[in-house]
């Protein structure tokens, strides 16, 4: 499903003395089964904008078009709980959210909410449990029994089992060491490529930014600062360093790799092993000639 965000604001506290303007004028366009990432300091409405997308909160102002569900300031949109099946949010911490006794328990809690059936929920779990890198001998086990990073792929199955087109990540990656990291964001970008989804990731991560995004928004005091393809956005470093943001450490590798041996690198390689692989190719054609 599309997104089309127009004109959104958000205040909390409003008609209150402690009134804040959280959201100003946001307008963006999300096209279906892109990978979009927002950045931007603490602060800066990333939240809360994308709490705004399965109806969590309310714009001021403005409107939010989902698809054919719509939602506009002032006015009700009666079909939020339909809206929420196709929108799954993956918050900080999702384990923190894990209660159940048994982990195929938890995983099918949502779908069962929402009319599935016994039957396809638990079938939904047993694809699903593969699928985020754990077998199905998990389903009979506490998820209070497994580590830190086997209960995020719990909670990560349980968001999925809704099947939800549009996949939201706020921070998913907190608290995880770098090996952590890696497999969590390889496992959500195979999920985004497998399953056509929408994709929206909220990170401080410039490395992850710069290596999945299709398109990159950076925000600042509630507003959209930048927005662009990866190349547009790590091209422009005076305005990163105005926003107190900088390039990806492996962009700054992939310039001086430029400048050391003369070469022109496509725009569009971001990570280590594709600059040093584009290098190569280059060296060995300038050798062949």
């Amino acid at each position: 499903m599309d997104i089309t965000i127009k004109d959104l604001e958000h205040s909390y506290g409003r008609g209150t003395p402690f009134e804040r303007k959280a959201l100003s004028e946001i307008t963006l366009s999300i096209p279906a089964r892109t990978f979009q990432t927002i950045i931007g300091h603490t602060g800066s409405g990333k939240s809360t904008l994308i709490q705004h997308l399965n109806g969590l909160l309310k714009p001021t102002k403005g409107s939010i078009q989902i698809g054919d569900f719509l939602i506009r300031a002032g006015e009700k949109e009666k079909r939020l709980k339909a809206l929420r099946e196709h929108v799954g949010i993956v918050f900080q911490y999702p384990e923190h959210q894990l209660f159940e006794e048994t982990i195929e328990k938890d995983i099918i809690f949502g779908p069962r909410n929402f009319g599935v059936s016994e039957e396809e929920a638990k079938q939904r779990a047993a694809r699903l449990i593969e699928q985020v890198g754990l077998d199905q001998s998990y389903l009979s086990r506490s998820p209070f029994d497994l580590s830190g990073g086997q209960m995020r792929r719990v909670a990560i199955a349980g968001v999925l089992a809704m099947k939800p087109s549009i996949l939201i990540l706020d921070e998913p990656t907190a608290g995880l060491d770098p090996k952590g990291r890696r497999e969590i964001m390889s496992l959500f970008y195979r999920l985004h490529q497998e399953e056509g989804l929408t994709t929206i990731l909220v990170t401080h991560s410039m490395e992850d930014a710069a290596q999945y995004s299709d398109e990159i928004v950076i925000m600042e005091k509630g507003g959209v600062a930048l927005q662009g393809k990866p190349e547009e956005i790590f091209a422009n470093s005076d305005a990163l360093k105005k926003l107190s943001l900088d390039v990806p450490e492996t962009v700054k590798f992939i310039h001086r790799l430029e400048e050391r041996f003369n070469l022109s690198l496509p725009k569009s390689v971001f990570t280590l092993d594709a600059a040093v692989d584009a290098a190569l190719s280059i060296l060995q054609k300038g050798d062949d000639s």
